[in-house]
């Protein structure tokens, strides 16, 4: 608590040239008991006006539209600026707090003062960011289900987990936490529940594209089976006009495939006698795919021309058709 007393007396110092004296407000006992269980109250002279300070407990966000309350509810016992002071601020609830017209300070990084003056940066300070080069399989299913749906449902990790299935709770809060630290879209909290703020989908295949990886886990051929996924060139040659290869392609999850080892399914080592090659994938294929072929984000992840002109252009005339 004294270290973000300190850091608001520096920043207001090196942002306004002003000294401030912060100490606490005596009549803070006064209004209800949930308030004093959210906030320290500090008043102080600013610019030769008194304001109170709302500095929130936690690092955690409170919702603008539960602050805007707990602010109105302050407002009837103190007659002057209340600001509200909190450790880190995303960009999302900053615009909304703007929009309500609530002073803000995040020491360090933003200020929002109507009746002072104004200075915002365009960066925030992130808590134990981390740096990221690809995401986990989980976060991956969580981009692709945001890019090929038809929906515009808020998207949380109970939808997600209800939406996908094969991933519970807490593995989706995970894949919002490595989603916030690729600066994948914004993220803002309604009670307990984070929300993922999904930009528009082309924007977001831009942010999350360096993130992504090939699905593709193992390789390997079969004599024969039945599978019901195609996959790879067989299925590129669907959404394209390259030409079927010679051997057709299909994709199961990673778990259908332990499975399968289990009935004792014999692998080839070479091609040469196989009519069909398998692709392991690491999140179930059947999860985006329609009409019996995979999704085409997915398709396009897992292929690699290398060099291949023709390869090539069938991904680029199948991303072409990709409705964005």
């Amino acid at each position: 608590m004294d270290g973000l007393i300190e850091s608001l007396k520096q920043y207001l110092y090196e942002t306004l040239k002003t000294a401030i004296q912060p100490h606490l407000w005596k009549a803070r006992n006064s209004l209800p008991f949930f308030l004093n269980d959210h906030y320290h109250f500090y008043e102080a002279l600013l610019l030769a006006k008194p304001c109170l300070f709302m500095i929130s407990k936690g690092d955690t966000e409170i919702t603008p539209s539960v602050l805007r309350k707990h602010w109105e509810q302050v407002q009837k016992h103190w007659h002057g600026p209340i600001i509200y002071v909190q450790p880190v601020l995303t960009s999302y609830n900053r615009k909304r707090l703007i929009e309500q017209h609530i002073p803000f300070i995040i020491p360090g990084n933003q200020m929002y003062l109507p009746h002072v003056g104004i200075d915002l940066r365009e960066y925030f300070r992130k808590i134990q960011k981390k740096t990221i080069d690809s995401v986990k399989p989980g976060t991956q299913t969580v981009v692709l289900y945001a890019l090929l749906r038809e929906s515009n449902e808020k998207l949380t990790p109970s939808v997600l987990k209800e939406q996908l299935g094969d991933y519970t709770l807490m593995s989706m809060s995970r894949a919002f936490d490595e989603l916030q630290d690729a600066e994948v879209g914004e993220f803002y909290r309604e009670g307990r529940e984070r929300h993922w703020i999904v930009p528009d989908k082309q924007v977001l295949w831009e942010q999350a594209k360096p993130f992504l990886r090939t699905p593709v886990r193992k390789r390997t051929w079969l004599k024969s089976h039945s599978f019901k996924i195609s996959a790879g060139l067989s299925a590129l040659s669907h959404f394209s006009r390259l030409a079927p290869p010679p051997l057709p392609v299909f994709a199961v999850g990673i778990n259908q495939w332990e499975t399968l080892k289990l009935t004792g399914i014999e692998e080839l080592p070479t091609p040469d006698e196989a009519s069909l090659e398998l692709e392991i994938w690491n999140y179930n294929p059947d999860l985006f795919a329609k009409d019996g072929f995979v999704d085409p984000i997915s398709l396009y992840l897992s292929i690699e021309a290398k060099g291949d002109e023709r390869v090539e252009s069938a991904l680029e005339e199948m991303v072409e058709k990709m409705k964005w």
